[in-house]
């Protein structure tokens, strides 16, 4: 008889545990900032307050460029430009892809989280404190 109540004390705390949302809650900040044409948005998603996922894009309008300025920035390699000019991101940009279609060059990477330099993710220990650091950097923040 013992060990049916336990067995059913178990059960219940189990089941209250997943209702109450004590389980571990997945959300996604996204920061995006505007820069002389540039559009930059961060994706970063969360399991709890532990960053799971990052990426990134960019993407900047060639809508003043003609069309011989926009062949000769086909053949430029954006993606070693972006991770340079991102020190505290650029050993962590994997999959980099760069496309130029309707006047606009994008630049696209998703980012190996355990390869971003130590000293920005000491500073995005939770949702909240990652979206006051990408806001003092000029984005917008919103979670979805």
């Amino acid at each position: 008889m013992k060990k049916n109540k336990v067995i059913g004390f178990v059960g219940v705390c189990a089941f209250l545990l997943v209702v109450t949302g004590c389980s571990t809650k997945e959300s996604k900040l996204v920061c995006k900032q505007t820069n002389s044409g540039v559009d930059i948005t961060f994706n970063v998603g969360f399991k709890g307050n532990t960053i799971s996922t990052m990426d990134f894009d960019y993407d900047m309008d060639l809508s003043s460029y003609n069309d011989e300025q926009i062949n000769l920035l086909k053949e430029q390699d954006f993606c070693t430009s972006v991770k340079s000019a991102m020190s505290s991101y650029k050993d962590a940009f994997t999959d980099c892809k760069q496309d130029i279609t309707d006047k606009h060059l994008k630049v696209s990477s998703v980012l190996d989280v355990d390869k971003i330099a130590k000293t920005v993710l000491d500073k995005m220990t939770t949702p909240e404190k990652t979206k006051k650091e990408l806001e003092k950097e000029g984005y917008k923040c919103a979670v979805e």
